[in-house]
């Protein structure tokens, strides 16, 4: 895996290095508004403390929305507030399934771009790609990225020169639809619903029909 914001990749760090002791922290954090400011105001001494910074944000703030500014969540799921989306439980289940398999991720804090260029060589790879959101100037993806800048056609053309398989998402966009047609790739539309409950059009994208 891939990613080059540096909050998230701590999280994947310390998910797997330390995973026994973030689990510890998220079965004692009690999600109040109080504690989350406290937390976000926090400047962490450890990788440990990095991680369990992220996530905690990841699931308290609207959207799971990192990026600075970005507001708490108010009523939430079932207007449960901040603790809609804070289920320890599950949580832990979770870190405690990527433990049982870190044998088999490897994470690199990186360019998704320059791994792809190397991955899509290795015999039998099959790479999924998820990309901000940016095309056509899209402001959402810009606001809600640290690392919101990517070259879309570059990432279509690395695919194009490979025979390896591939799942893609992206936004639905004319630019997009045009790179899919140039390429000879596959797609079909899938609708999904935003913080916002409205319902947007994003699109899968594959070297095979769908």
């Amino acid at each position: 895996m891939a990613e080059l914001d540096h909050d998230v990749a701590a999280f994947w760090h310390a998910a797997l290095r330390h995973n026994p002791e973030l689990c510890d922290l998220v079965a004692d954090f009690d999600p109040t508004r109080k504690a989350v400011s406290d937390l976000a105001n926090h400047r962490p001494r450890d990788l440990l403390e990095h991680g369990f910074q992220t996530l905690v944000l990841n699931r308290t703030r609207r959207g799971g929305i990192l990026a600075p500014g970005a507001a708490l969540t108010k009523s939430g799921e079932n207007n449960k507030g901040l603790s809609s989306r804070w289920y320890p439980d599950t949580i832990i289940q979770r870190l405690q399934n990527i433990e049982a398999h870190k044998a088999r991720i490897m994470f690199c804090e990186t360019d998704g771009l320059e791994l792809l260029e190397v991955a899509v060589g290795i015999p039998g790879v099959v790479a999924f790609i998820d990309p901000p959101y940016t095309v056509g100037g899209k402001r959402a993806g810009n606001r809600l990225y640290a690392h919101h800048r990517i070259e879309h056609r570059r990432l279509f053309k690395i695919l194009a020169e490979t025979t390896a398989d591939f799942l893609m998402t992206y936004d639905r966009s004319p630019e997009i639809v045009e790179l899919i047609k140039e390429h000879r790739f596959h797609a079909v539309e899938v609708v999904m619903r935003n913080t916002h409950h409205a319902h947007i059009s994003e699109l899968l994208i594959t070297r095979r029909p769908l």
